[in-house]
């Protein structure tokens, strides 16, 4: 019993944790406040809670040769993308950034990245999570990505790699790109159904050990209640069994 107790709990633990995690809350703090990015985020870290919407400042150099565009992005009632291109901070020890450098309306060619030494100021924000990805979705094109993910980046760019994200804000982005919309003081709540399935599976795990408990309950007893008889007759059909499996001997 305190075995059963212990499994059953493990499982509803491991089940609600599972379920926590696939209630992705995003809670956004802007702040006037421009912070140099390595005080406040370190590569390979994933973006903290009370970091994302900080505003920092990057200073370093455009990668034009790794950049994607993050395909289906939404602005004022228009369809387009996301231009994402890598940004090496200076002191960063060649850690690569994502920068959004705005949205790009579709139809419309990419403008190069600027060249030589750039001082930023941008949003922090955290990878994006995969349940924004369209499910059964075709591969993309190369170059083309559906979300902001540093686990996709890492495999198509070179690391070592900042986890997360940064939107420009300053400098305005060239034209055709449009500035992306600094993020909003609010609470946004998506859920990973991957997760939510792992949780589910633990709570059945925890219901299956439940029935197997009882199941095993009932046959001891059965057992303690049968007559003398009824068990004799069992030992008898065992042995009628085990009789028939035995393999026969030949006279030489």
């Amino acid at each position: 019993m305190v075995i059963l107790v212990v499994v059953v709990a493990a499982c509803a633990w491991l089940g609600w944790w599972q379920w926590d995690r696939a209630r992705v809350e995003i809670v956004r703090t802007p702040s006037a406040e421009v912070v140099p990015l390595t005080d406040v985020h370190d590569p390979g870290q994933p973006v903290d809670q009370d970091q994302i919407g900080r505003r920092v400042a990057l200073s370093g150099t455009f990668d034009a040769d790794r950049e994607v565009m993050v395909i289906e992005r939404q602005n004022a009632g228009r369809t387009g993308a996301w231009v994402v291109t890598a940004f090496l901070p200076d002191r960063a020890g060649g850690a690569v950034m994502p920068v959004v450098r705005g949205w790009l309306p579709a139809g419309e060619e990419v403008p190069p990245a600027p060249e030589g030494d750039q001082d930023l100021v941008a949003w922090l924000e955290p990878t994006e999570s995969d349940a924004l990805r369209e499910r059964g979705r075709e591969p993309l094109p190369a170059g083309q990505v559906e979300v902001v993910s540093s686990a996709q980046l890492l495999s198509l760019w070179r690391p070592p790699l900042f986890q997360g994200f940064v939107i420009q804000q300053q400098p305005k982005p060239e034209a055709p790109l449009v500035e992306v919309a600094p993020p909003a003081l609010t609470v946004t709540g998506e859920v990973d159904w991957q997760n939510a399935a792992y949780g589910v599976q633990w709570w059945l795990f925890g219901l299956f050990a439940i029935f197997w408990f009882f199941r095993m309950v009932r046959v001891e007893r059965e057992d303690l209640l049968a007559t003398p008889e009824e068990r004799d007759a069992d030992r008898l059909d065992t042995m009628d069994v085990n009789r028939d499996q035995e393999p026969r001997r030949t006279s030489e």
